[in-house]
């Protein structure tokens, strides 16, 4: 899923030291310790499923609404990401951009991870002091439970803390576990200096460029970008002298009140249970049925087939590891180029992100505070264009092209009919979903813990591949991958807070709106700093460096948030396909065992399906607001 899981832009990647190997006994006290962190973890998210769903019941079955749940799940939210990036750190799971180190010599190679290390523990730090005075120094009780918010909020200084733990323990390249400890330890003890002289040293200069300058240059030297956001906001906030205890609490509260968020580990459950539970091979079969007699059979199979798993999981990172398991080897002895089929395979999980549920769509509903509704309609027909544009392709392709490839054989209409029967149950899902939030029966967030719900059940009594092993993985999966996106969107908020309180987007708006006052220009202009902006970064947080600044400038000029949000969503995810940070394709050049640049060659066709699609959102709003407008959602 998003964020996804790509070696080359973590902390500590898999490799561990050379000729390191802990002792026997602190060996088994840190494989319990991490066991025990993610079975915690894991509860959470099982009690944020639960209490949600007893809402749903409770509102509807037996009309009377319990008072508490809310509270509770977001209380569980905000200690499961706390807890979910302490295990995280420990498996180097943090987003970051290290094609600059990764290109230094071995020995400098090797200082450079220390230094990120340092600065990634300084970060922890200062986190863990800034939110045990928020902690300390809140009063208030919650409405219902009457419990004190000081709990609440020790989840970010106790999830800090654990975290620094962990950094000790993260396998980190070229480096000697020794080095490791004692640049955390740097780190730590710079936070005391960094509190007390900081400000006086930055005094006078301007904050949010200071903040943004110093982002820009921790990204590029390889700083996980959530503790880029968060080192950048803390000296922005030192040299303008503003209260550093806004600085935590803003990260808590993007977690600790944002209602919106918390749909998002749902439909990642909901994609878990979905892809363990068998699902899978159903809508492979289905999509075999019905395009895999056509030219480029397999390659038309891929496409539909992550199309129909685009409305279950969400998550194109998800999709692609699926799919790069189950048809890659299969194209490739049916005659498929095997970087061919990653290229296919790579480009067309990217209708996860646009047909509902959509992890991505739900992350800028947040930061721009549109309507979750709107969205999800809004993206089903421009994931319908992208799906035909992207078939015709690969039929142009297999026309002009030799394609040494077996072509299915037409399959019988009255099996067409046993196969789609077969996935009904996981196709309907998508429909469900679509159906609740029109009638307003539910909120996005409940629509996601009944989703998730009706995917264990379909996976347990209709399909049968979900085991309760299955379950319990999948619930641990969910805790750790939801953990990665929301401390990235929490470490965001002070600096996006900053940015919004200097008057930054306002200023730049007004700008740019006396410049350019046609609104297809002014989208043009936003879709080239998007591609910019996605060449580098990842979609979440190039959403949530881009969302704050652009959407002040779009209302300008009058471009719709919700058709802005559908052509920033589908434009960050060229980047996953794009040199030099592609993240779909490093996994599936990854699972497939091919050279990155091999797969990246055979896109180059399908990067003109991909301009035309954005083009033709960009210029042609209706495409996006067509069915939110008919369906009553604007």
């Amino acid at each position: 899923m998003m964020n996804e899981k790509q070696p080359s832009r973590i902390v500590g990647p898999a490799p561990a030291a050379a000729g390191e190997t802990a002792p026997g006994g602190l060996a088994w006290v840190g494989k319990m310790f991490d066991r025990t962190l993610s079975a915690i973890n894991a509860l959470f998210v099982l009690a944020i499923v639960l209490v949600t769903t007893a809402q749903v019941v409770m509102r509807y079955v037996f009309a009377s609404p319990l008072p508490w749940p809310e509270e509770v799940a977001l209380w569980s939210f905000l200690w499961l990401v706390m807890l979910g990036i302490a295990a995280v750190t420990r498996s180097g799971g943090h987003v970051r951009v290290d094609a600059l180190i990764a290109r230094l010599p071995r020995p400098a190679h090797g200082a450079a991870e220390l230094f990120v290390i340092v600065l990634t523990a300084l970060s922890f730090a200062l986190l863990a002091s800034l939110g045990f005075k928020l902690a300390s120094g809140t009063t208030m009780v919650t409405i219902n439970l009457k419990i004190a918010y000081s709990l609440l909020y020790l989840a970010v200084p106790v999830g800090a803390a654990l975290s620094l733990l962990n950094l000790m323990r993260a396998p980190v390249p070229l480096a000697r576990r020794t080095s490791v400890v004692a640049a955390v330890v740097l780190g730590m003890l710079l936070a005391l200096p960094a509190t007390l002289w900081l400000g006086t040293l930055l005094e006078g200069l301007n904050p949010t460029m200071l903040g943004l300058g110093l982002l820009i240059v921790l990204i590029v030297i390889g700083v996980p970008i959530a503790h880029a956001l968060i080192l950048g906001a803390y000296a922005a906030f030192q040299a303008g002298e503003l209260p550093d205890i806004v600085i935590a609490n803003h990260f808590a509260s993007t977690m600790a009140t944002n209602f919106v968020l918390l749909a998002i580990p749902f439909f990642v459950l909901m994609g878990a249970f979905m892809n363990v539970g068998g699902v899978t091979r159903a809508l492979i079969d289905t999509a075999n049925a019905l395009v895999g007699h056509w030219r480029g059979g397999l390659a038309q199979v891929n496409i539909l087939t992550s199309a129909l798993m685009g409305g279950l999981s969400g998550s194109s990172s998800a999709d692609t590891a699926m799919t790069t398991k189950t048809l890659v080897p299969q194209m490739e002895r049916s005659g498929y180029d095997r970087a061919f089929a990653c290229a296919i395979t790579a480009s067309s999980s990217i209708t996860a992100n646009l047909i509902p549920p959509s992890i991505t769509l739900l992350i800028y509903a947040s930061l721009a505070s549109q309507s979750v509704g709107a969205l999800f309609m809004a993206g089903i027909v421009p994931g319908i264009l992208y799906v035909l544009v992207l078939m015709a392709t690969i039929g142009l392709l297999a026309r002009t092209r030799t394609f040494k490839v077996a072509v299915g054989e037409r399959i019988a209409w009255r099996e067409r009919g046993h196969i789609f029967a077969r996935a009904v149950p996981a196709l309907a899902l998508p429909l469900v979903i679509v159906t609740m939030l029109r009638g307003g029966a539910v909120t996005p967030t409940e629509a996601g813990a009944i989703a998730s719900i009706y995917a264990l059940l379909v996976g347990v009594l209709v399909y049968g591949g979900l085991t309760a092993r299955g379950v319990w993985e999948g619930i641990c999966e969910t805790g750790r991958e939801v953990s990665v996106i929301l401390f990235l969107i929490a470490a965001s908020a002070p600096m996006a807070w900053l940015i919004v309180a200097e008057g930054v987007p306002q200023d730049l708006a007004a700008s740019l709106g006396a410049a350019i006052s046609d609104p297809r220009v002014m989208m043009l202009g936003l879709v080239l700093l998007m591609v910019v902006v996605g060449l580098f970064l990842e979609p979440a947080p190039a959403m949530v460096i881009l969302v704050p600044v652009m959407l002040p400038i779009a209302k300008t000029v009058g471009i719709d948030p919700i058709h802005l949000g559908v052509v920033v969503v589908t434009t960050v995810m060229v980047g996953q396909l794009t040199p030099p940070v592609g993240g779909l394709v490093f996994i599936t050049a990854s699972l497939a065992r091919l050279p990155v640049f091999s797969v990246f060659w055979a896109l180059r066709w399908i990067y003109i399906a991909l301009a035309f699609v954005i083009a033709a959102l960009a210029l042609i709003p209706a495409v996006s607001l067509l069915l939110p407008h008919a369906l009553g959602f604007l």
